[in-house]
């Protein structure tokens, strides 16, 4: 995944629910393990926003 262009081919991963070592805590404060799946969900939605800066002359 890159944050320059959409137009690559998106990173497949043997194991997407493969835990990265990290957790989150959910409304009730239950401990959510950080999956490989969850952080490229995260990083498609950020692409979303993604504005190239203008080219500064």
């Amino acid at each position: 995944m890159s944050l320059h262009s959409s137009s690559q081919e998106p990173v497949v991963r043997a194991q997407p629910k493969l835990q990265l070592g990290g957790a989150i805590l959910d409304k009730d404060g239950k401990e959510v393990l950080i999956t490989e799946e969850m952080v490229q969900a995260a990083c498609q939605e950020c692409e979303k926003y993604w504005v190239k800066p203008e080219k500064q002359e």
